[in-house]
């Protein structure tokens, strides 16, 4: 699974070789819970062309292969960063911070919500499912219950040392 975040700045190249630019936005759709493709910042400062289509990846590690780059926009997903998040009884969940993606189909599985940098600290960030959510113009509805939570927190791997406690 990726986040957003893990695509952002990351190098694109074409299958050539030749540097392309990095990648400065998603496109996304939110309805059917996909990711489109990317908005690119060209080195060539006269380029028209500033996206890539998902079809067009041939490869996503530490750098992007792509086939082609062309014209075209879409949703980005810096529109809708940081839009509040509420329930069907009108109160606020949080805002969104992030998404969770899946790598093998670049499905939008789920959304990354937090409610303030104190929560954020203490509690942790939420994580809602997507099916269970509609983008509004204003805001995002969480049409589910709360019977299930998943929560994000912090944490720091490298003082594990892998020797269990009794």
């Amino acid at each position: 699974m990726f986040k957003t975040r893990d695509f952002f700045f990351k190098k694109i190249y074409n299958i050539n070789g030749k540097k392309i630019g990095i990648i400065e936005d998603l496109f996304i759709d939110f309805h059917l819970g996909r990711v489109l493709g990317f908005k690119v910042s060209n080195s060539h400062f006269f380029s028209k062309s500033n996206y890539i289509d998902i079809q067009d990846v041939v490869d996503i590690g530490e750098d992007i292969i792509i086939d082609s780059i062309r014209q075209g926009s879409g949703l980005a997903f810096k529109e809708i960063k940081y839009l509040e998040v509420i329930d069907v009884l009108g109160d606020v969940k949080g805002v969104l911070e992030d998404m969770i993606i899946d790598i093998e189909d670049y499905s939008i599985k789920a959304i990354v919500i937090s409610s303030g940098f104190i929560d954020k600290m203490i509690k942790g960030k939420q994580i809602i499912l997507l099916n269970k959510c509609i983008l509004g113009e204003k805001y995002i509805l969480y049409t589910g219950n709360e019977g299930v939570l998943f929560k994000t927190m912090p944490h720091n791997m490298e003082k594990c040392n892998g020797v269990k406690k009794a």
